[in-house]
């Protein structure tokens, strides 16, 4: 082992949420169990209880930081009553629900994780953690407990929250203690994790690598990260020209040097294998998941096949009955063709045709008729014989011949065509 002054934060820095495909387990090692479980299993009970209602006058309740940080969750006003019933019964759900909740407070989990089989949306995905899911409680999504451990504040601070180190610090000191709700100081303190460790740790460790640097024993990063967080919210370290007031002690302290934070413990690479191992519980819990996860999305998808089908089914019934109904108006009005009189103007007969009727009903005029199909027979022209001069001696015979001969070539009628050819006729015989 290593003293923390001879190592430095690495570079460059790591990424820090955690970043895994769609239905891969979170590990002991990705959450780093062994420091999560080092937190919350610390008996200290040393934080000051905010939502104890105690007689005036009388010392606050001090709680242990587990305590602490799963109060400050049940007061949030976006904590359903679900939630609240199961992390109020006798199991390890709280504690597991919590330690859930502190990943997602500094954001090594992510908003696009899911942590229930049952989960359906594809804007996220599905993790199980097999380690903190040791019960059958629902652990929700990272979304949902963002919103709720954002919204976890102490009373009269709902409009403005300190959002500094240095704001905090300041409450600390002049005001009420703690200072703020657990889960704003762990967002603050993320926010700011560079000037966390130039303040506190000689820039050789930030506040981040309290959940990523492995090559520091659990149990040494969780002392000092409840170091920091007594140190915000109930006393802060005094500085170097205020040695003369009197603060109380951090219970989290080093044991030399009371006023600094207890010192890092580096591993070797042997010692480091030995943390965060998975235990037979955890790989028989992971199947399980898996498997119940594999069950709910075949299930779904079923469902979601059947619908579409019956949908199409639907849509396609539907449009075949327009079809076969258009189709039986065709052929009725094709069966209910009559016959017009033929109409006695012109020379031409005509046959049409009448199709709207249908099933004895009578056409209305709000009736859309179909255009009429009209056969037209042109009857052959009579040929008017024309009459033959008869072979008569007779004059007068013989010039009525001539006339009406004529008159079918002329448009003067018949008498008169014949009275005047026979004055022209006799006169010219008088003549010769």
């Amino acid at each position: 082992m290593a003293s923390a002054a001879t190592r430095s934060s690495p570079q460059p820095r790591r990424v820090v949420p955690i970043k895994r495909a769609d239905g891969e387990p979170l590990t002991r090692g990705d959450i780093q169990y062994d420091f999560l479980n080092a937190v919350f299993g610390d008996s200290k009970a040393v934080f000051t209880d905010p939502y104890a209602s105690g007689k005036d006058g009388e010392p606050a309740d001090k709680v242990c930081f587990r305590e602490l940080y799963i109060k400050a969750i049940l007061h949030s006003p976006k904590a359903t009553k679900a939630l609240k019933d199961k992390m109020g019964e006798p199991s390890s759900f709280a504690a597991d629900f919590g330690m859930l909740s502190l990943l997602v407070n500094v954001g090594r989990v992510n908003t696009t994780m899911s942590f229930f089989p049952e989960m359906k949306t594809t804007i996220r995905t599905y993790h199980p953690i097999p380690s903190l899911q040791r019960t059958n409680g629902n652990m929700q999504d990272a979304p949902r407990i963002k919103h709720i451990l954002k919204t976890s504040l102490l009373d009269g601070e709902g409009k403005s929250p300190p959002a500094t180190p240095g704001d905090v610090l300041s409450r600390a000191k002049d005001g009420p203690t703690p200072s703020t709700s657990v889960t704003n100081l762990i967002f603050v303190l993320a926010h700011h994790t560079g000037a966390i460790g130039q303040a506190h740790f000689h820039g050789q460790f930030d506040f981040m690598d309290f959940f990523l640097r492995t090559e520091v024993s659990s149990v040494s990063r969780a002392q000092a990260f409840l170091w920091l967080c007594y140190n915000y919210l109930e006393s802060p370290a005094p500085l170097e020209d205020e040695y003369d007031e009197e603060i109380p002690e951090n219970p989290f302290c080093d044991p030399v040097k009371k006023s600094s934070p207890p010192s890092f413990i580096f591993l070797t690479q042997d010692e480091m294998t030995l943390e965060n191992q998975e235990s037979t519980e955890d790989i028989a819990m992971t199947d399980k998941l898996m498997n119940q996860r594999t069950r709910i999305v075949q299930t779904h998808g079923a469902k979601e096949a059947l619908k579409g089908a019956a949908k199409a089914s639907a849509k396609g019934s539907s449009s075949g009955s327009v079809a076969d109904d258009d189709a039986g108006v065709d052929d009725e009005a094709s069966a209910s063709v009559v016959a017009e009189e033929p109409k006695p103007k012109g020379k031409k007969a005509t046959v049409s045709t009448l199709s709207t009727k249908g099933k004895g009903k009578r056409a209305t005029g709000t009736t859309k008729e179909k255009p009429k199909v009209v056969l037209t027979v042109e009857k052959p022209k009579e040929i008017k014989a024309i009459p033959k001069v008869p072979d008569m001696d007779d004059d007068d015979q013989m010039i009525d011949a001539f006339v009406k001969r004529l008159c079918l070539f002329t448009c003067l009628p018949l008498p008169r065509l014949i009275i005047l050819f026979r004055a022209s006729f006799s006169t010219e015989a008088n003549w010769s």
